[in-house]
């Protein structure tokens, strides 16, 4: 198998990228096929639209060529060649200069010819001429190159096949005589560094511009102005890419091109509005942005943030009526390999850490945190890590008979896409934490052991110990121990510095406790409490980021609800842990049940504790809306009821207590350092489980939040 990954150009040099071109080689000396011994199959982009005629299609013309330089007219008896092509083509990703370096790898593999990498890349340039994205293709990674001057007359010669005017055949004819073989050295190439942090951004509309035509629109003269900038950016970015961290101010303005995008706008609708509207103080992690090669492919080079500049380009397109699709690409430092039975494309032995799992990495994370995880350690467990499943011994935690095991798993959502894009972790892990306890706390059962998962494409440890600080927190907090966990490293699964976590929490009941909610228990006319959220907790914020990106706000910006904060930072304030205060009220009997409000909001989790003929009477005038959500729903033009089902608005808990008991419950939650309000009742249920009253109080000026200290009449 013969793999090419593309190259394209960036800034008048070319990076190769992880988009792998695969010819797979059989032979078959019982097989016949006519034309020049070779059949061709293919999958991949452009599906039946690409010529399989061995003689018009690029990486065969190009063998074919290759070939005949040396003697050999055609490809051995009953060749089979299986192409799968996943780069887009047209688009200036470097397609047809991975299907000539394809060619000639080729050509040197059935034909025996034994040619280097050197001698390669001449033959490649004696077809395609534009050297940078052929070198790329070649030997990978950042490269620079020139062509060296060729003679005339020979690169008029039909045996040389032109990559630049296909789809329509040229060149490459048979006939007869031998093809003009290329001097020695016409390339010449140089690799320079390119910053393991730095990704490419490919925006790929879905129209073509050919070659020819990009070329077409350039002047034949330019100012001497515009070239001496050219070739003085050209100079910077081979450093200024290459240096860790890089420098966006700098990339920013070198990326500017000045002798082909300028031209080339009128080819590709909306390309000067699309490059303007998006810097890297708009869009911090953005490090430039440009065409990619002749377009109309843009490119854009960012350390993060990737969804959100790609969304936004994508937009603009769609502005002027394009649309677009985007990838994420990695430079690859490797460049055309050819794969024997058993080789992977890596070649050479292959190890779990070429693979891109590294156990080393995981061992150190283990070392990290084993003193934190101690920490957490609780009657009944020592907190320990690194065997190979944690255990808890119930009689030693207090439970001298065997009580009712309670068990919850949940994630953070996408509160951790607030947590990347300001690169802090260390509370996320209280979330995750909260929002298994809560589940717990509510059913009666008290949290005594808790384990976490966390996935990510390469473990970066000083993450991943950051976010288990948090979750041994929240562990603490909760009054649980953090008894084990799962570090999972999935090559490609996720971006960069992305993760995902889960979590599973264990509780127990004593025998003879009531496990909650009491059903039973509740009557028409019981006490609905509220208690007070932390914010947002961890729920609806896939729309609360629609929200504040609708706004022009970044998570870096002054929080309009909350000067003393940036916005990132009040949407990371940590979920509120409820148990303590919570199993002090339900160890005296005064909670008849309990509603964590997550997901659903107050709409879909309250009716969750209650019996099936009651309902909750609530009054969304009872207690203060807190000033981030009185922003959301003003800047989300939110309805009342997507407000209550999406949001906790303000309140984290709601609970059922007897009217008797009440004041007790309470003063009980208060002494627990709880803000408690009573929200409503419980009434006979007629049609709706959840019933809000005095929404009205959620329509006034939002700069001035409702509060009250107590509610009024339920009614």
């Amino acid at each position: 198998m013969i793999v090419i990954r593309p190259g394209f150009d960036v800034i008048g040099l070319a990076l190769t990228i992880w988009l792998e071109l695969r010819v797979t080689v059989n032979t078959s000396k019982s097989e016949s096929h006519e034309q020049f011994n070779c059949k061709i199959t293919y999958e991949g982009q452009s599906e039946g639209e690409v010529d399989l005629q061995p003689d018009r299609n690029l990486i065969t013309q190009t063998a074919l060529y290759v070939l005949r330089c040396h003697g050999q007219r055609a490809f051995p008896v009953g060749t089979h060649l299986h192409i799968i092509n996943p780069i887009p083509l047209g688009r200036g990703l470097g397609s047809s200069g991975a299907a000539v370096v394809a060619g000639a790898v080729l050509a040197n593999e059935v034909g025996g010819l034994d040619l280097s990498k050197e001698r390669l890349l001449d033959f490649c340039l004696m077809i395609e001429r534009h050297p940078d994205n052929v070198a790329a293709a070649l030997y990978g990674g950042f490269v620079g190159t020139y062509l060296s001057e060729l003679q005339g007359e020979d690169l008029k010669r039909v045996e040389i096949p032109l990559s630049e005017v296909l789809p329509s055949p040229a060149g490459g004819v048979d006939t007869g005589l031998r093809p003009p073989v290329p001097p020695l050295n016409i390339g010449h190439h140089q690799k320079f560094q390119w910053a393991k942090e730095i990704k490419c951004i490919a925006v790929i509309p879905d129209f073509e511009v050919s070659t020819a035509k990009a070329r077409a629109v350039l002047p034949t003269v330019y100012s001497r102005a515009d070239l001496v900038f050219n070739m003085q950016r050209i100079a910077l970015m081979t450093t200024a890419l290459g240096q860790s961290p890089p420098n966006p101010d700098m990339i920013y303005e070198g990326m500017q091109d000045k002798v082909h995008q300028p031209y080339r706008k009128t080819l590709i609708p909306g390309l000067t509005e699309v490059l303007q509207s998006v810097t890297p103080k708009s869009h911090p992690g953005l490090l430039g942005i440009c065409l990619s090669g002749a377009g109309p492919t843009i490119l854009a080079l960012a350390t993060d943030n990737f969804e959100k500049i790609a969304e936004h380009i994508l937009e603009q397109f769609k502005n002027v009526n394009i649309n677009c699709e985007w990838k994420l690409l990695e430079p690859a430092e490797d460049g055309a390999i050819v794969l024997r039975d058993g080789e992977s494309s890596a070649g050479g032995a292959m190890t779990y850490a070429t693979a891109g799992v590294s156990i080393d990495a995981g061992n150190e994370l283990v070392r990290r945190i084993k003193k934190t995880v101690s920490s957490t350690k609780r009657p009944g467990t020592d907190a320990e890590i690194g065997g190979f499943g944690g255990a808890i011994d119930l009689y030693a935690a207090g439970y001298k008979e065997s009580p009712v095991i309670i068990q919850a798993i949940d994630g953070i959502g996408t509160k951790l896409k607030v947590a990347f894009a300001m690169d802090e972790y260390d509370t996320i892990g209280i979330d995750l934490v909260a929002m298994n306890v809560n589940d717990l706390v509510v059913q009666g059962a008290e949290p005594l052991t808790f384990m976490d998962y966390y996935a990510t494409s390469s473990l970066d440890v000083e993450i991943a110990a950051k976010f288990v600080e948090g979750v041994a927190a929240g562990c603490k907090e909760a009054g649980c121990a953090l008894i084990g966990g799962e570090t999972a490293e999935m090559p490609g699964m996720y971006t960069g510095k992305d993760f995902d976590a889960a979590g599973a929490a264990t509780g127990a009941i004593a025998r003879g406790q009531k496990i909650l909610p009491d059903k039973d228990s509740m009557v028409e006319g019981d006490v609905l409490l509220g208690l007070a959220s932390n914010g947002t907790h961890s729920n609806g914020y896939s729309l609360i980021r629609k929200i504040v990106e609708r706004n022009g706000l970044m998570f870096t910006d002054v929080a309009p609800w909350e000067s003393s904060k940036s916005v990132g930072e009040s949407l990371l304030t940590p979920t509120r842990i409820y148990v303590k205060s919570l199993l002090a009220a339900t160890k005296k009997d005064l909670i008849k049940g309990m509603a964590h409000i997550t997901g659903g909001g107050l709409i879909d989790n309250i009716p969750r504790m209650l019996p099936e003929h009651l309902a909750a009477d609530v009054d969304v005038g009872s207690w203060t809306v807190p000033s981030i959500f009185q922003w959301l729903k003003k800047a989300g033009n939110l309805a009342s009821a997507e407000f209550a089902r999406t949001l906790n608005t303000g309140i984290g808990m709601v609970l059922v207590v007897s009217v008797a008991n009440t004041d007790a419950a309470m003063n009980e939650l208060r002494a627990s350092g709880e803000t408690v309000f009573k929200i409503g009742r419980l009434t006979k249920r007629s049609d709706e489980s959840c019933v809000l009253n005095n929404v009205e109080a959620w329509a006034v000026d939002l700069t001035i939040p409702n509060q009250r200290s107590e509610p009024g009449s339920l009614t």
